[in-house]
């Protein structure tokens, strides 16, 4: 490497340390990172912000994401330009990355230190199938991979922060600041548990239930559905590619965190077809299917900040109700609240009211 190059990089990381350490106002108080910041993140924090779930007013928010990411987040910064509710920037990571070196200290360790230092939580969003070659394991044929970087980065800035079974003898970011704050959602779930050691059900129809989307799912009871096959039996893109059904707990941790009743089964909205199989370093089950072949919840022994859903309670649309959905052909149009009872729609309500405790009292 030239001393030419070596100086750009270093005044790169130096710049980008700079901003992160920036004093922040006297207003704001808490920096919360944003993994993956698409235009469909922002409006879900828009409206978690606007009905008054989470309170982001005193926190600034930083979208952070990999430059080899296929996204296009020009169109991020177009959109946060017409948001005045909340403060967002985004910061975009250009180490490099490799797939045999995600578990361990890379060319992104000092990025994630810094990252991690000038914050107090990071939420980790849905999306795509994860390689499977970063849990060791054989494509299954319906797995499909559309954006490796996103995965990459993702994954080793969780191991960093968590620590994993790949490597017994680093030293996690959080046990510098146990109380750090992180939340996966359905992919951020899946993606905590690979980071940490964990596996993957490729594929829930063929491994579980013996059965395919695209062949319909007619056989099975609607408790054991996780998305929405009529989009992929019909090829009507107008319906919802979601599902609703019921979980069920299976811990203290939810039922404490939410101070909601051990024995509730709330609707919950579902759109995967991939799910965590054996259990990261540090992880507990906290909620499964009603059957109890899917895990719906999990939560860290040792960090009591870190907890991840595999549905998706963020969905915009329970708090915006905006749009109408569709589910089946010929089907009714509701508002996404309309679909589920009330006392579901509640548990989506104190499923936030405790992430605003946590963001805007504990930390």
């Amino acid at each position: 490497m030239t001393f030419k190059n070596l100086a750009l990089q270093l005044f790169a990381f130096l710049f980008s340390c700079s901003v992160l350490a920036d004093n922040l106002p006297d207003e704001i108080k808490k920096h919360l990172l944003l993994a993956h910041p698409t235009q469909g993140t922002i409006e879900v924090m828009y409206a978690l912000q606007k009905s008054g779930q989470v309170d982001f007013s005193t926190m600034k928010l930083s979208g952070v994401y990999h430059k080899d990411e296929a996204y296009d987040y020009s169109q991020s910064s177009k959109m946060l330009d017409t948001i005045s509710c909340f403060k967002m920037d985004l910061i975009r990571v250009t180490d490099t990355l490799f797939l045999d070196s995600l578990y361990c200290k890379n060319k992104c360790s000092a990025t994630f230190n810094e990252l991690f230092t000038n914050s107090d939580g990071i939420i980790f969003f849905g999306g795509p199938d994860i390689p499977p070659a970063m849990y060791n394991e054989k494509p299954h044929p319906r797995t499909e991979v559309t954006d490796p970087y996103r995965h990459y980065f993702e994954a080793s800035f969780l191991f960093h922060l968590l620590g994993g079974y790949q490597d017994a003898t680093f030293k996690p970011l959080l046990d510098a600041k146990q109380d750090y704050f992180i939340l996966g959602i359905c992919l951020g779930m899946q993606t905590m548990n690979v980071a940490t050691g964990g596996t993957i059900i490729q594929d829930i129809p063929s491994e579980i239930f013996n059965s395919s989307e695209k062949k319909g799912l007619s056989n099975l009871s609607n408790e054991e559905i996780h998305r929405n096959y009529y989009p992929h039996s019909t090829g009507q893109k107008k319906l919802a590619g979601s599902h609703f059904h019921r979980i069920q707990f299976k811990d203290y941790f939810f039922v404490d965190l939410l101070d909601i009743d051990a024995t509730e089964k709330p609707q919950i909205n579902s759109y995967h077809h991939q799910a965590v199989e054996k259990l990261g370093k540090g992880f507990k089950v906290g909620a499964t299917s009603l059957d109890e072949k899917i895990i719906e919840g999990m939560f860290h022994s040792y960090y009591p900040n870190v907890m991840a859903v595999q549905f998706h309670p963020e969905r915009a649309q329970f708090f915006l109700k905006t749009r109408k959905f569709q589910f089946v052909p010929n089907g009714p149009q509701k508002s996404l609240n309309k679909w589920i009872d009330e006392d579901s729609m509640e548990f989506h309500y104190k499923f936030w009211k405790a992430i605003n405790a946590i963001l805007n009292e504990s930390l």
